[in-house]
């Protein structure tokens, strides 16, 4: 059962393994990419109450103001507003994807549109669709369909990597969760294929299996199902932002759509795990370090192939 094991783990990675390093890669990019944005943006990002006491506008009256500021020929979607006081509020239209208008949550006045750096949307586009994104959202592309392909085919890779790795003895346990370096490259590549392979494959699972909601919508169903959702829209929403920052709500107050399909909830926690959000910059650092090492074994598993293959080689040539 073993050697089946290792036989699919080998043969499932070998056509596959430079486009799992490349979605990995990509995706560690962008694990920061929110920080770095908000950090080069900050006057979109935060603001000055008027007075302690102050509290904010209701939804109803922010979309008042901003609709006075903005062309008849938008039309708002959504509001993110969050309980941290020094925080401005955010607005969605449904003509302009995933840009945002920062507003000051306290007057309504409109402070800008949020930018998106041309460095990570290459990445996005890299990530979800190897730059070959859909026409329109919702429909398909090839590169999306190779990116849904592989990241289901990297869940058995992962799995049966999993199941080779699990040690017979206390003293293979010992080797396989320590990277040596002082016994030659090859079992330095070794070491480092099986042990951080092992401390990396739970992250590397739940970034698959969430990311592929984003690639089939029959998965997508079945894993709203799982948790007891169905397709419909949701009036609000409260995320737990983490422990590295002062713990507080983010409520977003979100206008139905006919054409949502999926709960705006449940899809949040979903890219919450997917991206590493859900707990700070702890989870944001792991995360990107299991998503640089995920694009890393792919190319010591090549190099591993390349030497057992010329080793055999050498080995056929010496018996004839």
């Amino acid at each position: 059962m073993r050697k089946l094991f290792a036989k699919l783990h080998l043969w499932l990675s070998l056509p596959l393994g430079i486009i799992i390093s490349i979605i990995c890669l990509s995706g560690a990019a962008l694990v920061f990419e929110r920080d770095i944005t908000q950090a080069l943006q900050r006057s979109l990002y935060t603001v000055v109450p008027p007075s302690e006491d102050a509290q904010p506008l209701s939804p109803s009256q922010l979309a008042t103001h901003i609709q006075a500021q903005v062309s008849d020929s938008l039309h708002l979607s959504s509001l993110l507003l969050s309980a941290n006081p020094h925080e401005t509020a955010f607005a969605s239209f449904r003509e302009t994807g995933r840009k945002q208008l920062s507003v000051n949550p306290y007057t309504g006045e409109v402070l800008g549109w949020t930018q998106s750096y041309p460095f990570f949307q290459t990445m996005r586009k890299l990530h979800r669709w190897l730059l070959d994104p859909p026409a329109s959202k919702g429909e398909k592309s090839v590169g999306k369909i190779i990116v849904g392909i592989t990241t289901l085919v990297m869940v058995f890779i992962l799995i049966s990597g999993l199941i080779i790795w699990i040690p017979r003895t206390r003293k293979a346990l010992k080797n396989r969760l320590s990277v040596s370096c002082t016994k030659g490259w090859r079992r330095f590549w070794y070491d480092s294929h099986v042990a951080i392979g092992f401390y990396s494959t739970l992250f590397l699972l739940v970034m698959a299996l969430t990311g592929l909601t984003w690639s089939f919508g029959w998965y997508r169903t079945a894993a709203y199902s799982l948790f007891g959702e169905t397709p419909s829209s949701t009036q609000v929403r409260h995320t737990d932002k983490g422990k590295d920052r002062s713990r507080k709500d983010e409520v977003k107050i979100t206008w139905k759509d006919a054409n949502a399909s999926a709960p705006q909830s449940l899809k949040g926690w979903f890219y919450a795990f997917h991206t590493g959000s859900w707990g700070g910059i702890t989870t944001k650092i792991l995360y990107f370090l299991a998503a640089l090492f995920g694009g890393i074994l792919p190319l010591s598993g090549y190099y591993l192939w390349w030497k057992r293959t010329r080793r055999r080689e050498k080995s056929q040539i010496r018996r004839d």
